[in-house]
């Protein structure tokens, strides 16, 4: 056998922990795959497809199916809550002295902006983006924090995460070379923030406030974790993988991530958005068939939260039911952009068209013209 057929097995225990729940994915009979195992002999062209969640590019999954065609559609909606300084949503408030507060998170939506200039095409959307991290990282102290903004480690750690994958997006896409000067200047800067929040005392007390919400696990793993790619720094890849550990050990029989002792239907599939970014930039980890099998799980779980009509129910929520209030003041309500991301990423990046279908169903209901 081929090395390289050698390390594709590798992926074959993604279907035994269920990762994939159907009994046929693209036309391989998973019952094959399995007896196939076991006598160590498989063709090379579905040894490759079981390896499909680890080989495509996160470049390929954000530019694919609905993501592409309906997250990334209307790029202008960003720039109707920003300053001309870079300064976003609660921070044009703080800039204005409306308010006391800024937070270094309200930055992170330069993500959006970045990435999905970089889809459509659109370079006055990856500039704006750049130009909101700017304004961040202006206000970086010089141990890596953001001291003056408010509910500093999980602030820190969206914008970490948020930086850390436009980065590392960046750099496989057709756009690598043109801005290779922001990667640049980019890293050091999203590294030292990284590097600030796993200090001893910082770690300890990000972690107690984080407890009662699963979804931070996966968010502050995707945060070090992805940094600690970009700039090689083990050290961050191993407090990330801490964090996955205690994510996972939180996940209940029936699937939910609980949120602060319940279930929520927003915050569960912000959860997954990081894990899935874990099992795309971290595939041959011992955690991920782990991670991979969370996701489904969890998507599972949230397919029975969605409407016959592809309404996301938000009854017995414990966050997004009225309880709690966005930065901007605003009641949380169902992120059903971000319900609809979780589905059809892990569509793309599984080849099951089952999400694929999901996530089209939630679309056709809260996007017109889908």
């Amino acid at each position: 056998m081929k090395k390289q057929q050698l390390l594709n097995l590798m992926y074959l225990p993604l279907f035994i922990s269920g990762a994939f729940s159907a009994y046929w994915v693209n036309g391989v009979d998973i019952k094959q795959v399995l007896a196939a195992q076991k006598n160590v002999h498989l063709e090379t062209s579905k040894v490759q497809l079981l390896a499909q969640v680890s080989s495509s590019k996160d470049y390929e999954y954000e530019s694919s199916g609905l993501i592409a065609s309906v997250l990334y559609r209307s790029l202008h909606y960003f720039y109707q809550f920003m300053s001309p300084s870079g300064a976003y949503k609660a921070n044009v408030r703080w800039e204005s002295n409306e308010t006391p507060n800024w937070y270094i998170e309200e930055q992170r939506y330069g993500e959006d902006l970045i990435i999905g200039g970089i889809v459509k095409n659109n370079s006055e959307a990856i500039k704006t983006g750049f130009k909101l991290f700017e304004w961040g990282f202006a206000r970086q102290s010089s141990d890596g924090s953001f001291s003056m903004t408010n509910d500093r480690f999980h602030s820190t750690s969206l914008f970490v995460q948020a930086v850390a994958h436009t980065l590392l997006f960046v750099q496989q896409s057709p756009y690598s070379k043109q801005y290779a000067k922001e990667v640049a200047k980019y890293k050091p800067l999203v590294h030292r923030a990284a590097r600030w929040m796993i200090s001893a005392d910082v770690w300890r007390k990000g972690n107690i406030y984080n407890k009662p919400f699963t979804h931070r696990r996966y968010l502050v793993a995707a945060a070090l974790g992805l940094t600690g790619k970009l700039t090689n720094d083990q050290q961050l890849i191993s407090y990330a993988r801490k964090s996955i550990e205690d994510g996972l050990s939180s996940q209940t029989a029936d699937g939910v991530n609980p949120e602060r002792g319940g279930f929520d239907t927003s915050y569960q599939v912000v959860g997954v958005v990081y894990a899935q970014r874990w099992v795309t930039y971290f595939p041959n980890d011992s955690l991920t068939p782990k991670v991979v099998a969370m996701i489904n799980k969890a998507l599972t779980w949230e397919h029975s939260r969605v409407l016959p009509s592809g309404e996301i129910s938000n009854e017995g929520n414990t966050r997004t039911a009225g309880q709690e209030s966005a930065r901007s003041g605003k009641t949380k309500a169902v992120a059903y952009n971000t319900v609809v991301r979780a589905f059809a990423y892990w569509g793309s990046a599984t080849g099951n068209q089952k999400w694929n279908a999901i996530a089209l169903k939630i679309a056709k209901y809260y996007y017109k013209g889908v």
